[in-house]
Order: structure tokens, then sequence, then C-alpha cells
């Protein structure tokens, strides 16, 4: 996934660039115009440059602040499981057998928190907290626990 967004990040520098580019070479056709005498069609081709610079700007602003965010997205989650390239992409809704699912989530592939299709399901809770007593990590069985007499 990292080198996908990063790809992206590169692909949209590059039509920023570009974008560039094109206002650079309008702008100079735009000077030309104010030089020649005010007629309709002078102003209709500094209106046609104008309004293209003005496209392309905003499209410039939308990938900038998209590369922003994805840059973002990439410091906050350097080395987690989100960014690992060798990790498959899971859609974890479509995942129907409960074992799988646990296997998953035990494996840290599937973080348990809120958005986990089994978070307000006791009895998987309950298999959470089996495994992670087999572990003696009660800390995190203790967590459980409370969420699960919150769930109920």
């Amino acid at each position: 996934m990292r080198d996908m967004l990063q790809k992206t990040i590169d692909v949209l520098k590059k039509k920023v660039k570009n974008n560039l580019k094109a206002i650079n070479e309008n702008q100079k056709i735009i000077k030309e115009l104010l030089n020649q005498p005010d007629t309709a069609e002078r102003a209709k081709e500094f209106e046609k440059y104008y309004s293209a610079n003005k496209t392309l700007l905003q499209e410039n602003n939308d990938y900038i602040n998209i590369q922003l965010t994805l840059i973002n997205f990439l410091e906050k989650y350097k080395g987690t499981a989100v960014l690992d390239n060798s990790m498959p992409v899971v859609d974890i809704y479509s995942i129907t057998d409960e074992t799988e699912v646990l296997d998953l989530t035990l494996k840290g592939v599937v973080t348990f928190n809120e958005n986990h299709p089994r978070f307000n399901d006791t009895s998987f809770i309950d298999k959470l907290i089996a495994h992670y007593e087999t572990l003696e990590e009660y800390e995190r069985c203790q967590e459980l626990a409370e969420l699960k007499s919150k769930l109920a």
C-alpha cells in the first residue's frame, strides 16, 4: 500500500508541474494580449486564457491538498500493518467464517476496535479473552472484559 500511495503522490506532483508549465505559457500569451489594442477579440482571448489558468490553479490546489493528506497518512501510519507492502489487503467484512476473522484479528492483520465487524459480538470477545489468557496477557483480558460489560 505504501508504494501505491507514493506512486499516487508522484503522479500528483507531475500533474502540478505540468499545470504550472501551462499556466506560465498562458501568462506569456496574456502579457502579449495586454500589449495589443483593446478589441472584442482580444477580450475574448484574454478571458479564455484567464479562465484556463483559473481552472488549472484550482486543480493544483486540489492535487496539493490530496498530496498533503496522503503524506500525513504515510507519516502517521508508517511502520504499521496498514502500510506493510507484504500484507495483502483484506476486506474483513466479506469474510463470513468467524474462525478466520478471529485468526486475522489475533495476528494483528485486523485491529480490534469499533470498526471491527465483530466489535459488538460478546461471544467473539470471549474467544479473544480466552486467547489472551493463554498468553497471560491479563491487561488485554481486562480491557476486553470491560468492553464486554459495557456491551451487555
